[in-house]
């Protein structure tokens, strides 16, 4: 078991270690936020048709050669086509149909005229602006062709995507089985969240955070609830969840305490141990093993490592499972609106929250930053981290934010 590793050591053995969830089908609306497992290839022409973008009149270009203001045309309506009907008539010399947005181009027209464009009454329309042949006509293909790979394989599926797959008859789609991840706070100080008070124990929050956190990445977290500091029960509670979960994650006794006895467990549940305690501030204590290809994080019991630890290892770890090609968050320059004004011995990740105001990032810290300390995490949406020996940081200075919201942008 490796010890006290640097950050990236850290991510690197995680990332090796971690394996992708196996494709599955979904109906279509379920597919949202999930990454596909396919290419998906047009199997039609879009728009299937020569359309109308706009309500006008569809003509002739021949017909309006020279036209302007002073010399306009008078043509004779013979139709009328709404979107979804196609005209039976031919446009011949002198002649126009009215035509409404997504409408087929009848036989003969070339040109599609804004009824803005025009003075017009319900058997003839006067047209005053010459367009040249094929102006206003949405063409065949021209969003897709038969055979274009329109969405590659490893894209995050949004609304745009969900439409196209809708486009395509696709009401079900191949996608990337989004992981299942077990949560168990340890420690026989905690107590349910609708248990009241009483003294010395404190109600159980990491497990709802970490599972929060879960949630937003796209990921299914199922809390197991509270284990006591007894070995035997938490190996238990292990063994069980190995059976169906994809990922464990414990929160508490991975310290060096004579009852922080995750690490032991871990292995009595026969998971191989790959490191244990990261230089960095908060979290350093944080343990990790597999068991087969499953991951097994231990995390802090404080509030804070707990949530910033899950950013830096766990967060990047669920990405690459559900698909995803990059999974860093997004760093941007950003000038201190407040300083830090300690001096790091270690590495270090300040809590923080960064805005954005005529062209610049501003970032502030707030006043707590103790790892124990959770109300001071809300409205934050950032980390400043500080590389070991360096600070204090003044109010101007300009640093690197991690942005929390905002996964690294796929190039």
């Amino acid at each position: 078991m490796r010890t006290n590793i640097s950050l990236e050591e850290a991510l690197e053995i995680l990332l090796k270690e971690s394996n992708q969830t196996e494709p599955i089908h979904v109906p279509l609306m379920d597919s949202l936020g999930s990454v596909l497992a396919e290419e998906i290839l047009s199997d039609m022409n879009m728009p299937p048709f020569d359309k109308s973008p706009l309500d006008g009149y569809a003509v002739c270009s021949e017909d309006i050669k020279g036209v302007s203001k002073e010399n306009p045309i008078r043509l004779n309506v013979i139709d009328f086509v709404p979107a979804g009907y196609v005209s039976e008539k031919t446009i011949s010399k002198g002649q126009a149909i009215r035509i409404m947005t997504g409408a087929k181009i009848p036989e003969g027209a070339d040109v599609i005229i804004r009824f803005e464009d025009t003075d017009f009454t319900d058997d003839s329309v006067t047209i005053y602006t010459a367009y040249s042949t094929g102006s206003n006509i949405s063409k065949m293909g021209e969003d897709m062709k038969i055979g274009d790979s329109v969405i590659q394989e490893g894209t995050v599926i949004d609304a745009p995507e969900i439409g196209i797959l809708a486009t395509l008859g696709k009401s079900f789609v191949q996608v990337y089985r989004k992981p299942r991840i077990a949560i168990l706070s340890t420690g026989d100080e905690l107590i349910d969240i609708q248990q009241p008070l009483v003294d010395g124990k404190i109600r159980n929050s990491n497990s709802y955070t970490v599972a929060a956190q879960i949630k937003k990445v796209g990921a299914k977290p199922l809390m197991l609830g509270i284990c006591d500091d007894g070995i035997d029960t938490i190996v238990e509670k292990l063994k069980s969840a190995l059976g169906w979960a994809d990922m464990i994650i414990t929160t508490g006794g991975v310290s060096v305490g004579d009852c922080d006895l995750v690490k032991e467990a871990f292995q009595e549940a026969g998971a191989e141990m790959l490191f244990w305690r990261v230089r960095m501030k908060p979290g350093t204590p944080i343990a990790v093993a597999k068991y087969g290809n499953k991951l097994i994080f231990g995390l802090s019991g404080n509030p804070a490592a707990a949530y910033i630890t899950f950013e830096q290892f766990v967060r990047p770890i669920i990405l690459k499972q559900m698909g995803r090609q990059k999974y860093k968050l997004m760093e941007v320059e950003s000038i201190l609106e407040n300083g830090f004004t300690k001096t790091s011995s270690q590495n270090r990740f300040v809590r923080a929250h960064t805005f954005y105001q005529d062209g610049k990032y501003y970032t502030q810290f707030p006043e707590k930053h103790s790892s124990g300390v959770l109300s001071s995490l809300s409205g934050t949406n950032s980390l400043f981290y500080v590389p070991s020996g360096t600070g204090p940081h003044e109010a101007g200075d300009k640093v690197k934010v991690q942005l929390l919201d905002h996964p690294e942008v796929l190039k």
